[in-house]
């Protein structure tokens, strides 16, 4: 045929299944900046808990003395001279009682301690760079001090103001706007005399949402995930939930060791559900089966779903929430395959967890959902079969991780600019991997489990501690092309989750001030928006092409060029396809092509464009721009297509 030909076939009347409600969800984890710092979540001060260690110094020397010694990392020194104060990060003075979690990495129950060692003409004592994203806003500041009565000396930016530091810890709090618009400023905490120390510095804009930042959360409405994972990923497997809920102040942080610093427990379970009720998305919980235990695990299910007459439940109710949570669906673990996970096991083993976690689990609400552990293909010791052997609990899905090419660990990563076939030809790969899992699940059990493919992605160049991609409109077409092949198997795959919503592998990225949307993106919001009801069967008949191999994907020779999936939702009916050729355009021929309604593409202007923090809107979203020809519709080189006809 024709290389720039090709035909979708499929009919009204020829159903697969019913579209599940899962389809188009994503993940938020405590891992780089998703969360903190130049994340989601609007505190402008970094590490404002004063955890963890002070700046390694051993090189100095003799005669150079290190003069920001004793300061919590990354405060520095303000005015700082080893003759007149003296810096401590103080184990023996902080506001609360409670067990903390000591490691190498330093302590989460700490203050800072400033001593004026040598009375000095000037103000001496700690600051910070702080990034304020809107001055306009109305800002309220707060710390908690313990010091001899001493004035204290306050400066934020072009805000100053004093107050007595008391013998014994108190909170101060003032509210203010500033004055000048610059976004950077400086924040400074000094004395002239005496010791003080430091806890819980905060400076929060007023207009949020639960806390979390109202710009990046309004554009996340925008989408509205099917469902948000929380809160991993590997991050899981170290969490204690209480660690993370009542007042902010007193939430101790702990260094995790999955992803290698520190936890601040700011975002807890509240914060999360109640930003997920005002996004419209399901909140989908991964229950700690690493380090964790089945009271714990009951205890917090019971803390989101009991009645305020259940223990949990009225401790819900006394931070604040008394109504119970809507949650469905639950995560028993995660990736307990692997090496790398807290508390990995063996597949037997795993799945005599699992039975324990959900036989108690299930008390709390029979119509809980659960997730199990499962893994790719057959792989990770035949996972998947040992796991669906053994599984006697109720399972109603099994969960399945995949990242595409994985040049993540290499030396070099390939450039962005030069890996578009590999990208695009990548979800050949995940197909494979998709068929190859459903058979082993029909192989090894008689149950109806479907398929929770709850993580994925390209994996390229992201690498700790940011985990940064950049991703273009090769990985978005990879995104559609993956979706599509979902949609597709809808009667097995019910839950799809892109890995990961913010920053992180993110599809919305956050640079200070300024936040975008990848092309992925742009994919996500037109699925979600328009595949709905039951699915038809498609064939799609083109060209193909071969691709080479890069990182863990080998080479495909018959990569097709086009891909498709339709679903139908009353006298509605949607029609997503992908064209993947680098340079040229497609005729399309496509039933009821007298009956579109509306089109939408994503394409760039080239095969690589991407958004960037210079030009956050290069790719978007076009209207009604696809053209038909003497009975085709064309579709443009390295394009997204979503079209909706009325029938």
């Amino acid at each position: 045929m024709n290389k720039n030909i090709a035909t979708i076939s499929f009919s009204k009347n020829n159903i697969l299944s019913k579209l599940s409600k899962h389809m188009f969800g994503t993940n938020l984890e405590h891992i780089g900046d998703a969360i903190y710092r130049n994340g989601i979540w609007a505190e402008v001060v970094e590490n404002r808990k004063f955890c963890g260690p002070d700046k390694l110094v051993w090189n100095n020397g003799l005669e150079n003395d290190h003069l920001d010694f004793g300061i919590v990392q990354p405060w520095k020194g303000y005015n700082a001279s080893a003759k007149h104060v003296m810096y401590a990060h103080s184990n023996s003075e902080y506001i609360v009682k409670g067990e903390e979690i000591i490691s190498r990495y330093g302590s989460g129950k700490q203050s800072q301690q400033i001593t004026i060692r040598e009375k000095s003409k000037i103000q001496r004592g700690i600051k910070q760079k702080i990034n304020i994203i809107d001055s306009k806003d109305e800002y309220e500041f707060s710390i908690y001090f313990k010091g001899e009565n001493q004035k204290v000396f306050i400066n934020i930016g072009e805000i100053n103001f004093t107050f007595n530091a008391n013998k014994n810890w108190k909170k101060i709090k003032k509210t203010f706007t500033f004055k000048k618009s610059n976004s950077l400023k400086t924040l400074s905490i000094s004395i002239k005399s005496g010791t003080i120390f430091i806890a819980n510095c905060s400076l929060m804009p007023k207009n949020t949402i639960f806390g979390f930042r109202k710009d990046i959360t309004e554009m996340i409405k925008e989408w509205k995930p099917s469902y948000i994972r929380w809160p991993g990923g590997n991050f899981l497997s170290g969490y204690n939930w209480q660690n993370g809920v009542g007042k902010k102040d007193y939430r101790l942080p702990y260094y995790d060791h999955a992803w290698y610093q520190w936890e601040y427990n700011d975002v807890g379970t509240d914060e999360f559900m109640k930003w997920c009720e005002y996004i419209g998305s399901e909140p989908m919980i991964t229950i700690n089966t690493g380090d964790g235990t089945i009271e714990q695990a009951k205890n917090w299910i019971e803390y989101m779903i009991g009645s305020i007459n259940t223990k949990y439940g009225k401790l819900r109710y006394k931070n604040g929430r008394k109504n119970p949570y809507e949650l469905q669906t639950i995560f028993i673990g995660n990736e307990m395959f692997g090496g790398w996970q807290i508390g990995h096991t063996d597949p037997i083993t795993y799945a005599n967890k699992y039975n324990s976690f959900v036989k108690e689990l299930k008390k709390l609400n029979k119509k809980l959902r659960f997730i199990a552990v499962g893994a790719c293909s057959d792989h990770f010791g035949h996972w998947n079969e040992y796991v669906l052997k053994n599984i006697k609990e109720k399972i109603d899905e099994l969960s399945v991780h995949y990242y595409s090419i994985r040049t993540e660990k290499d030396k070099k990563h390939p450039d962005y600019k030069t890996r578009y076939i590999p990208t695009v030809a990548a979800a050949t790969e995940v197909r494979l991997m998709l068929d190859r899992t459903i058979r082993e699940i029909k192989k090894y059990s008689n149950k109806n489990i479907k398929i929770a493919f709850d993580e994925w992605n390209t994996y390229v160049e992201a690498t700790p501690p940011y985990f940064i991609e950049n991703y273009n409109i090769a990985d978005a077409i990879y995104a559609a092309s993956l979706l599509n092949a979902c949609i597709n198997r809808g009667d097995i795959i019910t839950n799809t989750g892109i890995y990961h919503l913010i920053n992180v592998m993110g599809n919305y990225r956050i640079e200070k001030k300024k936040i975008w949307k990848t092309p992925t993106t742009l994919v996500l919001e037109l699925y979600t928006k328009f595949h709905k009801g039951k699915i038809l069967k498609s064939v799609v008949n083109s060209s193909n092409f071969v691709s080479f191999k890069l990182g863990k994907q080998p080479e495909y020779k018959n990569n097709k060029l086009i891909d498709s999936a339709v679903t139908m939702n009353g006298k509605h009916m949607c029609m997503s396809v992908v064209n993947k050729s680098s340079s040229e355009k497609i005729l399309l021929k496509v039933p009821y092509l007298d009956r579109i309604a509306e089109n939408y593409c994503i394409e760039g202007s080239n095969k690589v464009d991407l958004n960037t923090y210079e030009n956050t809107s290069r790719v978007k979203i076009k209207k009604n721009s696809l053209k038909t020809s003497k009975g085709f519709l064309i579709l443009p080189p390295h394009s997204i297509s979503v079209v909706l006809f009325n029938i």
